[in-house]
């Protein structure tokens, strides 16, 4: 079990206060998410022009959040469209390894996964799969980085076996969020005065995080895209 976590802003403009208030929101959501897995934490923010920072390390996301760096990485600007965070529990390969946690960076693919693909080894061995990681979630985002486009990853997406809830960036297409909610818990929520979107893997994260504000779910059926 992982924690899934971050914030969708498009291409909307915003005070900087609004910025602040924003990556404020998603820290709490990852710190939130450390109850879904404590074995590492990490933050992708993904701009305009599809350049990207990424920071990932072993151990909890408390801990992560007090890094300068970290703070340094989320200080949002108005070229930001998409945050992506998330706590892991490890299944398979260390922590040690950051090439084993996530956001995961496969190609023109950046993404966060929680679940289990129990035929990962299968899927890279048939449909040669480059890999430079122990966890089965890389396949997913290789599946990704391999379609060309939403209609053809699903079809690969229908050959998976296991547990899927997932947000991921194309780096060519960098105004364009996804969130995958297959058979794992993943809630969205619409946040109108910061013109914003925010997800969690759990209700009661937006619930917490966004006190104060209004703000509306967003529907995410099972097994939808």
């Amino acid at each position: 079990m992982c924690g899934l976590a971050g914030a969708i802003l498009g291409k909307k403009r915003r005070r900087r206060d609004e910025l602040r208030v924003i990556g404020g929101i998603v820290t709490e959501l990852l710190i939130m998410n450390e109850t879904r897995g404590t074995d590492a934490a990490g933050v992708a923010v993904i701009r305009k022009d599809g350049s990207h920072k990424l920071l990932k390390r072993p151990g909890p996301a408390s801990a992560l959040a007090e890094d300068k760096l970290f703070h340094r990485v989320m200080e949002l600007d108005n070229k930001v469209t998409t945050v992506l965070a998330h706590t892991r529990r490890k299944t398979r390969g260390s922590e040690r390894n950051s090439l084993n946690n996530h956001p995961l960076r496969t190609g023109r693919v950046i993404g966060t996964h929680n679940g289990h693909l129990a035929n990962a080894d299968h899927l890279a061995r048939t449909l040669r799969l480059p890999r430079f990681a122990e966890v089965d979630s890389e396949v997913l985002f290789r599946l990704v980085d391999r379609a060309g486009d939403k209609g053809q990853f699903l079809r690969l997406l229908s050959r998976c076996r296991g547990r899927i809830a997932a947000a991921f960036v194309c780096l060519d297409e960098p105004t364009t969020a996804f969130l995958l909610k297959g058979n794992m818990p993943l809630h969205a929520a619409h946040v109108p005065k910061l013109r914003a979107a925010f997800y969690a893997s759990e209700v009661w994260m937006l619930e917490d995080a966004l006190a104060g504000l209004s703000w509306s779910e967003l529907p995410l059926d099972p097994l939808t895209l």
